[in-house]
């Protein structure tokens, strides 16, 4: 076993969709960094997880220059909205024609992948264990990490963790720096990954029996999203039991059962820490902030985090200009809050529009009005779209 130090100028913690989008801008914009990453490649290349990168998104990577060789699938700019069964095609208004994109993580984290390592010679390390952030008033940050060949240190000018909700990096800042804000909505979502493709439009339903949605996970495969309570697991959703809940919810006895690859349990909460910085280290995505997955604003605020920070660290780095770097959080947040806004209206509309025992019969109707809204209002319908393409 070997000890080595090295130094670049960032060293990012995650080799999520954060944590490779910034590296993959950092590496073509020619700025040193490393990517520490505790799992192996294979596994966060079959991890399935958020599947829409809306029009900000997509405008983004148009404007690196990668949008070609990163994004794939089909646009994204219908949504059914169905009540007890009747269908109703919610269409994204976009004045200048741009648009979201279908893509899966595991898709986008494939091209991220391939582009940084292999068209850029990225330098990026799998099976990173007992990862330690040193990020002290006055000197260079440090990580010291290990994996199969030994033991590790990293010295740079910055740390940029997106590295989730349970990583190392939030958890190295002192306890009392930052302020957690959250909000808990008392039920969860069971998420199953089904070899059943979308056939028309991606689904949001509800129904007096409670939410689900369909939503594309590739042409042949699609994640169903059914709202459950925070007590259940896998021994309370047996396959059968899912598809018999699916057929209820959307009153369409026509839907086939299919084989289930995986189901995971999403407790429904909205958090933002703050500030998203610390020092020398910046938080990104979910390590920052998180939302249901109702809005799929998850990714989307992530990929908003990265956009921001890439410009901040190229002046630091190009030109000793800290100014953005410093005022990180004070750009990030207001958008942030303003999409926790969405989500919540978003996952309230849903539920509520649903099983009246949950919330009652009054809101179960106010709710159902507030859909109806985004169908026979321009006014509701354009700020709905403007939400959903993330230009709001």
């Amino acid at each position: 076993m070997t000890s080595s130090r090295e130094e670049t100028a960032v060293v990012i913690i995650g080799a999520g969709v954060a944590g490779l989008t910034l590296a993959t801008f950092l590496q073509k914009s020619g700025v040193p960094c490393v990517v520490l990453e505790r799992r192996h490649r294979a596994y966060i290349e079959l991890r399935q997880r958020a599947g829409v990168v809306d029009a900000r998104g997509v405008q983004m990577f148009e404007r690196w220059g990668l949008a070609d060789r990163l994004l794939a699938g089909p646009i994204a700019q219908t949504i059914d909205y169905r009540v007890n069964g009747r269908g109703r095609v919610f269409k994204i208004i976009a004045d200048d024609g741009s648009a979201g994109r279908f893509c899966t993580q595991q898709m986008l984290i494939s091209n991220l992948l391939r582009e940084f390592i292999d068209a850029m010679s990225g330098n990026i390390r799998f099976n990173v264990t007992d990862a330690v952030i040193r990020n002290e008033e006055n000197h260079r940050p440090q990580v010291t990490y290990s994996d199969a060949s030994g033991s590790h240190e990293l010295v740079c000018d910055y740390i940029v963790g997106c590295d989730g909700d349970r990583g190392i990096s939030r958890s190295s800042i002192p306890p009392g720096t930052l302020t957690k804000y959250s909000h808990e909505f008392g039920y969860a979502w069971l998420a199953a990954l089904v070899d059943a493709p979308v056939t028309g439009h991606p689904i949001m339903g509800v129904s007096d029996y409670g939410c689900v949605a369909q939503l594309p996970r590739g042409p042949h495969r699609s994640r169903y999203y059914l709202q459950c309570a925070l007590s259940d697991g896998p021994e309370d959703w047996p396959d059968q039991r899912l598809w018999d809940e699916i057929r209820l919810r959307l009153c369409d006895k026509t839907i086939e059962n299919a084989t289930v690859h995986d189901k995971f349990f999403v407790p429904l909460r909205c958090v933002v820490y703050s500030p998203m910085q610390y020092g020398n280290l910046f938080l990104a995505g979910d390590a920052a902030h998180l939302v249901p997955p109702a809005s799929a604003k998850g990714m989307n605020l992530a990929l908003g985090d990265v956009d921001v920070l890439a410009e901040a660290l190229l002046l630091a780095v190009r030109d000793d200009d800290l100014s953005a770097l410093k005022n990180y959080s004070a750009t990030c947040l207001p958008r942030i809050w303003n999409y926790q806004d969405f989500s919540v209206w978003m996952t309230d509309m849903m539920h509520d529009a649903g099983d009246p025992t949950q919330q009652g019969t009054f809101r179960q109707m106010t709710a159902r009005a507030r859909l109806d809204n985004l169908i026979n209002s321009s006014t509701a319908a354009r700020l709905h779209s403007e939400y959903h393409r993330g230009t709001n």
